[in-house]
């Protein structure tokens, strides 16, 4: 288990990333498993891993927001609520 406690998330994702619209569905799929079904942030596969997945934040970002958690699907928006949970 990696503590990603201060990682900070991509600016923007990285060419290899599973959620480029060329990006592998199977990495993709277990990624979104995971991030949905453990709660869990994803590493950047394409970094030195020490940062967190832009297209993963991102999904779940929408997702979040669609379900009513976040008030807007950005890192803005995200930050308060985290703020909010003292988490």
């Amino acid at each position: 288990m990696i503590d990603i406690t201060n990682f900070k998330v991509n600016p923007r994702r990285c060419k290899t990333c599973p959620f480029n619209d060329d990006g592998c569905i199977d990495i993709r799929n277990t990624v979104i498993r995971r991030i949905i079904t453990q709660e869990k942030s994803q590493v950047c596969h394409g970094s030195d891993n020490k940062t967190l997945c832009r297209g993963a934040r991102d999904y779940q970002q929408q997702i979040y927001f669609r379900l009513g958690v976040l008030e807007a699907p950005t890192d803005e928006a995200w930050d308060k609520k985290r703020q909010e949970l003292n988490c």
